[in-house]
């Protein structure tokens, strides 16, 4: 009986443990849902008011926890069309004040479209024209050889509207 509750007790362990590391390895964890009104960032406020008017993100976003990647803003938006969702990431760097991680993330999606987060993973992004802002899009459909026409269309209006964000 007392080797039965060690183990049970070694077995909880384990569990508590494996997730506070899962939260550990989430380094933009998402925190509060803030309307695109309630934004304290004018640029970054600006471009998704932008993309809100023209019906491509919703009204509300996550706020990101983007001292991560040395940005001043970063905010992801659940977007759904034909039963599919997409999450789209923008964040905002003061290019007059870029910190050591700031740099880091611009030069490398400069480089290859990608960058590592606290060496966890790869993440895939694009950089604004005027290098001002970053966004990350996951939507599987609007990718590949299989791409949704509806999908890669949306892809399209908000990336043209995000390259030109100033």
């Amino acid at each position: 009986m007392k080797r039965l509750k060690k183990a049970v007790a070694l077995i909880l362990a384990v569990f508590i443990i494996a997730s506070f590391a899962g939260c550990a390895s989430a380094p933009q964890s998402q925190s509060e849902t803030v309307k695109i009104s309630e934004f304290t960032e004018k640029g970054i406020k600006t471009l998704c008011t932008n993309l809100n008017k023209e019906k491509l993100v919703p009204n509300e976003a996550t706020d990101m926890q983007n001292e991560v990647i040395g940005a001043i803003a970063g905010y992801r938006f659940t977007v759904t069309l034909d039963g599919g969702n997409a999450l789209v990431e923008f964040y905002e760097f003061d290019k007059n004040k870029l910190n050591d991680s700031a740099k880091k993330v611009i030069s490398e999606v400069k480089e290859d479209g990608t960058f590592n987060m606290l060496d966890i993973d790869e993440v895939k992004a694009e950089l604004s024209d005027n290098e001002k802002y970053l966004m990350i899009y996951n939507d599987a459909k609007s990718e590949g050889d299989n791409a949704d026409a509806a999908h890669k269309e949306r892809r399209d209006k908000i990336t043209k509207i995000f390259d030109k964000a100033e």
